[in-house]
């Protein structure tokens, strides 16, 4: 692109602009200058902007010819949205409509209009469709909503000046010097606005012509058929490697149609093929020698999702949903970084002590509770506070520009950004937040009082509509592009993937709201399949001119689908070839090495000193897979609960318990439920519920709707009636205990533990009850060595060893599914319990002779796996993978490893012919 600096260059984009003036600068300096004159390099409204201001300044056009005001993109999309909701205002189905989307598609429509030079008289014909007709109503609205501010958007400024331009064409070419020459750079399509600018140019002598990037004559081109796109892109970076090892001075280029679906696969595969020191997060911001056309919506960039994260929490009026808040806690970017530790642990406490939906001041309690026991949470709890108060004093309506300064303020004071000192890119990020937040000040005529909340949507839009890259110092030799870009260097080598027919040509995609063989006709952007091949065509055309070698691939598949070339490569789809790829740096290191084994499955030994926590689960999951045991018990692994909003399934079975528990504190015995009538029945049950949900409410911060609490109540009395029933069918006996708690040293093991009920019958011995709600109870596992459901085992030969039992059994208490099942010593004791001398010959506890020989059997395997416990057998050895089905670390037993391990071993034994 040779340039002088005697005539004017109009580049397609900002980018472009920097482009070719940093080309400019290298030509000169190639040149030996040392000071030259800057060159003249605009986009096109910089251009116009710089000639209507001069025009005007010089007294050349009428005062009242220019707008007070140009509108920003979310000025104008907040007008067009007025507009539509004032149109819709009384329409009957108002509520359903997204007004954002039809505000963007809107604005589409109207930039058509304006720069193809369409008119209403165009579109307002017969048998126009509803949607034209609203349009066009919209239309009207929102050009009188500018005229009350004297305001334009920004496209129909550019017609403006151009009109301008052309009415006082004249005087403007007589007092002010023009250009002798205008090259257009980038300009792969011209409008039709554009062309009237550019004839009314040449007609005042001025020369117009498009500046060439076509370098090469006759390219070397090659055709690449590749797997999938992951491997495309592969391939595109091993050639990108390859071109600089040869030259590192080359130029590359690797252009996409899609650019933005694989921006992050290629961001990682050129980190990882140049800049594998990046890994280490004090490199991570090194210059690196490629550069992205397109940037990310600032949104994306973690600095400022915190920012509107705490925004957003201090302004909603709604309950705070868990998984809003775990974010919240685990950002690093505000607040006390010292605290994060124990953040995380405030986050895992409010999980089990509060619903999923929850206000404000109910985690600012939580965090107190956590403080009364000792946790560091000083900083987060003011800062919580801080929160809090402005939630409460932002129900008021500002302007703008003060919830701006109200915003700045408070994520000052929570420290956000404050934590440690910025890098450089996440100090631009809070530079272009702040610059945001800024635009959104200057829109206090447009928008006047609004809400916090509202205040707060406009900012994530603008940050949303903020397509931002860091800036890094560097010398770039790969420009990564969108196919439609113009490169802004000579380039020496390009590789354009993901050219198949999905994506290239673009597909057609006309704008609903204006008349669609009216865009067809006068060719618009994305109107016809004719419109979109010929643009591909020439945009096809300057790339392979661009560059002395052009490489274009596409993908085979797409998962299971099968794909197929652009058919602008039909031609050249025989030729393809089959494209080099490289290794990541992951794949090169992970090369076969001598592996050490090494046996885990011994824990360090319990020591004297050490408390092990779990109660009766620490010995059901010994029991079912000792490494379970070990992960969650001792050493406190486990997962994050995930609350709900009303009673979950264990808050269900604590509310019965409870309810049971002071039924029979009051009933005490069989003779007394008998006495009663249904009425005395009804009202006992109705106590026990009021006491045990009163319970609940001291003892956890749950909100439970009074309608949800209602119905939990009525299934309470029910589920309780329906039991009572059956209680009545047994043999008299006493209520002795309920939720009674124990101690007990077990080899050397503290246990604690909590026997739901104790009965006396007649004969003082004792039944041993344990209350189970869940459709699946099973009392199979007691006749095994290795007993999985040990809670009643232990009641019965640990805690009440010096007692006489009769019996140990589960209550089962469902509506339509209430039974007892465990076993007897003698027959009669309980409800359809079998005593130990009638079982099936075909059942496990056939081998028992007698009552005491399974008690011995009981006390022999939890003997057992108290010692497996205290030795710290931590193996992973389970009978069935079913059987932990509810185990929260399931992960670390690495089952699908240990699995691979196996049947590698099962292969090396067949390959050496030991295995039969």
């Amino acid at each position: 692109m040779p340039l002088s600096p005697n005539i004017d260059t109009i580049c397609s984009t900002a980018r472009l602009v920097r482009g070719v003036t940093l080309q400019y600068q290298q030509q000169a300096l190639k040149a030996g200058a040392s000071l030259w004159q800057a060159a003249e390099i605009f986009t096109l409204p910089q251009w116009l902007d710089a000639l209507i201001g001069n025009a005007a300044l010089l007294g050349l056009l009428p005062a009242d010819a220019l707008p007070v005001m140009t509108l920003s993109p979310i000025a104008e999309a907040y007008l067009w949205e007025q507009a539509i909701e004032t149109c819709l205002a009384k329409h009957e189905a108002s509520a359903l409509f997204d007004i954002r989307a039809m505000a963007k598609t809107a604005i589409e429509a109207n930039n058509l209009m304006l720069n193809w030079q369409i008119s209403e008289a165009d579109i307002n014909q017969p048998f126009i469709t509803q949607e034209t007709r609203q349009f066009l109503r919209w239309r009207h609205t929102f050009e009188t909503l500018c005229a009350k501010q004297n305001a334009l958007e920004a496209s129909r400024l550019v017609a403006l000046h151009i009109a301008l331009i052309t009415q006082y064409q004249q005087a403007i070419s007589q007092v002010l010097t023009l250009p002798a020459k205008i090259n257009l750079a980038g300009f792969d399509r011209i409008t039709p606005l554009e062309k009237s600018l550019f004839d009314g140019l040449k007609a005042c002598g001025v020369q117009v012509e498009m500046l060439s990037t076509s370098t090469v004559n006759q390219p070397k081109i090659a055709y690449y058929a590749i797997a999938d796109a992951q491997q495309e892109c592969r391939a595109a970076v091993a050639w990108a490697k390859q071109k600089l090892a040869n030259n590192p001075q080359a130029q590359l280029a690797i252009i996409s149609p899609v650019l933005s679906n694989i921006r992050r696969l290629l961001t990682d595969l050129l980190d990882d093929a140049f800049h594998p020191e990046a890994l280490h997060s004090s490199l991570f911001e090194a210059p690196r020698c490629y550069d992205f056309s397109l940037g990310l919506s600032l949104t994306e960039y973690p600095l400022v999702h915190s920012a509107l994260r705490l925004l957003r929490l201090a302004t909603t009026k709604a309950l705070l949903r868990f998984d809003e808040i775990t974010p919240i806690l685990q950002d690093v970017h505000w607040g006390c970084v010292a605290e994060i530790d124990a953040r995380a642990q405030l986050d895992a406490y409010a999980r089990k002590h509060l619903n999923a939906s929850y206000p404000l001041a109910a985690l600012t309690k939580q965090a107190s509770r956590l403080q009364s026991h000792g946790i560091q949470l000083e900083g987060l709890s003011t800062h919580l506070a801080l929160l809090d108060q402005f939630q409460q004093k932002s129900k008021s309506r500002q302007l703008p520009s003060a919830w701006v300064t109200a915003f700045v303020s408070l994520l000052e004071t929570i420290n956000w950004a404050k934590v440690r000192a910025l890098s450089s890119h996440e100090y631009q990020m809070q530079q272009a937040f702040y610059k945001s937040l800024n635009e959104l000040g200057a829109l206090d005529v447009l928008l006047g009082k609004v809400s916090a909340g509202e205040a707060l949507q406009k900012i994530a839009e603008l940050c949303s509509a903020t397509m931002f890259q860091p800036e890094s110092t560097g010398e770039v030799h790969i420009q990564v592009l969108g196919l439609l870009e113009t490169p802004a260097v000579a380039l020496d080598a390009v590789w354009a993937l993901n050219m198949n027919d999905q994506h290239w040509p673009p597909a057609v995609r006309l704008n609903p709201l204006l008349p669609a063989e009216l865009q067809r006709s006068r060719g618009t952007p994305n109107a016809s399949a004719s419109v979109q091949s010929q643009f591909a065509a020439l945009v096809q055309q300057r790339l392979v001119t661009c560059a002395t070698e052009v490489v274009f691939s596409y993908a085979l598949k797409e998962d299971d689908r099968e794909l197929r070339s652009s058919p602008l490569l039909a031609d050249q789809v025989l030729s393809a070839q089959q494209a080099d790829t490289m290794q990541t740096l992951a794949e090169s290191l992970a090369k076969p090495a001598i592996m050490q084994m090494l046996d885990d499955f011994m824990a360090p030994p319990v020591l004297p000193e050490e408390k092990v926590r779990g109660g009766v689960k620490l010995f059901a999951t010994q029991a079912i897979c000792p490494a379970w045991a070990f992960y969650q018990y001792r050493l406190g692994a486990g997962k994050l609960d995930l609350p709900i909003d009303g009673l979950d399934n264990m808050s269900r079975g604590s509310l019965l318990h409870k309810v049971l528990q002071f039924f029979w504190q009051d009933c005490q015995s069989l003779s007394h439920l008998k006495a009663m009538t249904s009425a005395q029945r009804v009202a006992a049950i109705q106590m026990a519920i009021a006491k045990s949900i009163a319970v609940l409410g001291h003892e956890s911060d749950f909100h439970i709707p009074a309608q949800v609490m209602q119905i939990e109540q009525q299934r309470l009395q029910q589920l309780i009636d329906v039991w009572l029933d059956l209680e009545l069918d047994r043999a008299d006996f006493t209520v002795t205990a309920c939720e009674k708690a124990y101690a007990l040293d077990v080899d050397g093991l503290a246990l604690n533990l909590t026997i739901d009920r104790i009965d006396t019958l007649a004969t003082g011995d004792l039944v041993v009850i344990d209350y189970k709600t869940g459709s699946s109870v099973t009392n199979r596992s007691w006749a095994d060595e290795r007993i999985a459901e040990p809670q009643l085992p232990i009641y019965t030969v640990l805690a009440l060893m010096h007692e006489e039992v009769a019996a140990v059994c589960f209550a089962k208490i469902r509506t339509e599914d209430s039974k007892f099942i465990g076993l007897s010593a003698e027959a009669g004791v309980l409800p359809a319990v079998t005593d130990l001398s009638k079982v099936t010959a075909n059942s496990a506890f056939q081998r028992f002779s007698d009552w005491d020989e399974l008690l011995e059997h009981w006390y022999r395997s939890l003997s057992h796996i108290a010692q497996e416990i205290k030795a710290g057998e931590a193996s992973v050895s389970i009978s069935k993978e079913i059987d932990l089905a509810y185990c929260d670390v399931k992960p670390l037993l690495r089952l699908p490893e240990r699995l691979l391990q196996f049947e590698h071993r099962q292969a090396a034994l067949q390959a050496a012919g030991l295995n039969t």
